[in-house]
């Protein structure tokens, strides 16, 4: 019978939560969509960079939608069980609440286990393979920025002029470039050939110039160089774009051991720590909000109430809205150092399991909490309101 049970439930739950994380997932990647289409129809990509760039970024909205999911699931499930009186038909045949909450754990320890291996292996393979691929984009636009005889500003701080390109955007002749990336400095680069190299130890884009001059002149010094090269070798700073998007991802694409050998690096060179042990202590919390979400889930699911599905939508909302809340706050509170950063990241978990399990006991006891109750006819008020609304128009 309590396999049986168990069984049933775990139906109920994992379509539920299949749907509510394609949704969320979707409704997150909904912006990202059109600037990722737009990026690699800028950048001369394909359907494959784009297929690619996907997979990379999952990883950061899974760890987010999973445990959303695991808390809308729940409180559908429940409250669909609890509307059909199918709660009550199996508290009279013996199954509390306790042993109802069984196939619930399995199902909260399973997503858990999977947030927890995408926050420690996923979201750094993700961050990183995102990067490689905008390198290689960004390296695409290079061949496609430099023409002949037009004068690019593509590259920070450069103009970039081709007299003759023979084969596009590898060999070129007749190079001329000024250069004022260095404050007070000016060069003007002549070069009699020019090959883009791509394939640096540390994905640079270098443009290696053959038989030129560097004309160098320091308005401070009054002084004008002349210097001659056979082989010299210009870094290519990324375009805007993606330097931007480096930059965003630098200290996101740590793992957890990049992030304490840089905290160990800060600490010895006498720097403040603490944006990296709330970092870390984040990543040790979040995968516990599938848990968390689960255990409160249960309780507020089953409450009394006549608003049906939309219940679970309005209160999964209203959940989220009071974690981030006091996400943000107990973040905000460590880097100020008013509370320890260990705080920063698990205080939201200690608070809400906190409630889920005085909410699950008082439940299981057959005595639900009142403000939960006034919650509920709340929620049930307004959609009648709305209803009528809607009826009326």
């Amino acid at each position: 019978m309590r396999k049986t049970t168990s069984l049933y439930i775990l139906k109920e739950i994992v379509p539920i939560f299949l749907i509510g994380l394609m949704v969320f997932t979707l409704i997150l990647l909904m912006d990202k969509i059109l600037k990722l289409i737009e990026l690699v129809v800028n950048r001369g990509g394909s359907l494959s960079n784009i297929l690619m760039l996907f997979a990379f970024i999952s990883p950061s909205f899974l760890i987010i939608t999973i445990p959303i999911s695991v808390l809308l699931a729940t409180l559908l499930t429940f409250g669909r069980l609890s509307s059909d009186s199918e709660i009550t038909a199996l508290k009279a045949s013996g199954i509390s609440l306790y042993q109802l909450f069984v196939p619930i754990s399995f199902f909260a320890i399973g997503t858990f286990l999977l947030v927890s291996f995408l926050v420690f292996y996923g979201l750094p393979w993700g961050n990183r393979g995102f990067k490689s691929t905008l390198f290689v984009l960004a390296q695409s636009k290079t061949d496609i920025e430099i023409k002949e005889r037009i004068f690019s500003d593509t590259f920070s701080g450069l103009v970039v002029y081709v007299d003759r390109v023979p084969i596009q955007g590898n060999r070129m002749e007749g190079i001329l470039i000024y250069d004022d990336r260095e404050k007070g400095q000016s060069n003007t680069i002549v070069a009699k050939q020019g090959f883009l190299l791509k394939n640096g130890p540390d994905q640079d884009i270098i443009l290696r110039l053959r038989s030129g001059e560097i004309h160098r002149y320091d308005p401070k010094l009054h002084t004008f160089q002349k210097i001659k090269f056979d082989t010299y070798d210009l870094k290519l700073e990324l375009p805007k774009t993606f330097a931007a998007i480096e930059k965003k991802l630098k200290d996101k694409e740590m793992s957890i051991d990049d992030i304490e050998g840089k905290m160990k690096e800060v600490k010895r060179m006498g720097g403040d720590t603490t944006p990296y042990e709330v970092e870390i202590h984040k990543r040790y919390a979040i995968p516990f909000t599938c848990i968390v979400f689960a255990l409160i889930g249960v309780p507020l699911g089953i409450q009394p109430r006549r608003s049906g599905r939309s219940y679970g939508f309005i209160l999964s909302i209203l959940i989220l809205i009071a974690y981030y809340i006091s996400l943000t706050a107990a973040e905000i509170f460590a880097m100020e150092k008013t509370v320890p950063p260990l705080l920063a990241g698990w205080t939201p978990n200690l608070l809400f399991s906190g409630l889920g399990i005085y909410l699950f006991v008082k439940a299981a006891n057959e005595s639900p909490s009142k403000p939960i109750v006034w919650l509920a006819e709340a929620l049930d008020f307004i959609q009648q309101k709305w209803k009528r609304l809607i009826e009326d128009v």
